[in-house]
């Protein structure tokens, strides 16, 4: 039995990574999103206060917990989204085809366009290195090793970099918040 520190999941979650992709890519069947799943593991350990004083027996499993609940709590939030919409389609459909061609009202295009300028801005404000780690991942659909191996940086170089890019993005994009420029 062990304290409970982030540094000890932190070097856990190094160590354990790719044990960590390997098991939710064959779980979810989704390489992209056992890549989610683990980098939203990463956050999670960096949201633990320094001061947790929990003790935990076994730091790998968990992380391995930990990863399972993000995951759970993905299938929960799609299975959600899918039963809200079907009773939305139910209530305000009577069976008839739509004669809209399915295109946007003109109030969400604008709507989508100014979210889509303020995403532009809060990526664009990274530092540089930050914004093109994240614009390969994320935008290009690399893995965060292979970005690693093409910019000649370690990988948990890149998972803090991706870390940097997704906690600056959420603090602008919150909903409410008019954050200054970012990092």
């Amino acid at each position: 039995m062990s304290s409970f520190s982030r540094d000890i999941l932190f070097k856990a979650y190094v160590e354990k990574r790719d044990l960590l992709v390997r098991y939710f890519t064959r779980v979810a069947n989704d390489a992209a999103l056992a890549e989610d799943i683990v980098q939203d593991l990463y956050l999670r350990i960096e949201a633990i206060p320094a001061d947790d004083t929990r003790v935990i027996d076994d730091a790998t499993a968990f992380l391995f917990r930990m990863a399972h609940n993000i995951h759970r709590n993905q299938i929960r939030t799609l299975d959600n989204s899918r039963r809200r919409d079907t009773a939305w389609h139910s209530v305000h459909h009577d069976g008839r085809e739509d004669a809209a061609d399915g295109a946007p009202s003109p109030e969400d295009a604008v709507s989508g366009r100014q979210q889509m300028a303020e995403f532009t801005k809060a990526v664009e404000d990274l530092p540089e290195r930050t914004q093109a780690i994240f614009r390969l991942h994320k935008f290009d659909g690399v893995s965060q090793a292979q970005v690693a191996a093409r910019l000649g940086i370690s990988l948990s170089s890149v998972e803090k970099h991706l870390g940097a890019a997704l906690k600056h993005l959420t603090a602008r994009l919150r909903p409410g918040s008019r954050a200054g420029p970012g990092p």
